[in-house]
């Protein structure tokens, strides 16, 4: 198991999730989505608002092929991310070029949209935040 001062909010009404971080634990989160069978432990607060509850972890799974699936487990309270090395790396990507690149404050929306050429079909609607609070 994996620990991280990430943060996961999420809202079972609306389907969204926030993840936040400082730049070094979203390095340590896009570091960790290439480990195939990997739980990462997340740092919870005390009030999610404005979304209902914080998820406790990151499940991740690697697959031979397939576009990366991103769900929500409730009845585990994590968040579970599956899908191919190949696809897992430019999410990966994505996550640690906002904590390498972006300014506190900065976030990026990961949502699937026809054609999209790493991510599957979900209902969850994913946003990443760097928060260096």
């Amino acid at each position: 198991m994996i620990h991280s001062d990430v943060t996961i909010r999420y809202s079972a009404a609306t389907n969204e999730v926030d993840v936040s971080g400082s730049a070094v634990a979203l390095e340590g989160l896009g570091n960790a989505l290439l480990q195939d069978d990997t739980e990462v432990a997340t740092s919870q607060g005390s009030d999610p608002s404005p979304y209902s509850a914080y998820l406790s972890g990151v499940r991740l799974r690697l697959l031979q092929d397939g576009m990366v699936l991103v769900a929500v487990d409730e009845g585990q309270g994590v968040l579970t991310f599956t899908g191919s090395e190949e696809s897992m790396t430019v999410l990966a990507d994505n996550i640690r070029d906002l904590g390498r690149e972006g300014d506190a404050g900065d976030h990026l929306h990961i949502e699937h949209h026809e054609d999209h050429f790493y991510l599957a079909e979900s209902p969850i609607s994913l946003v990443v935040s760097r928060d260096d609070g």
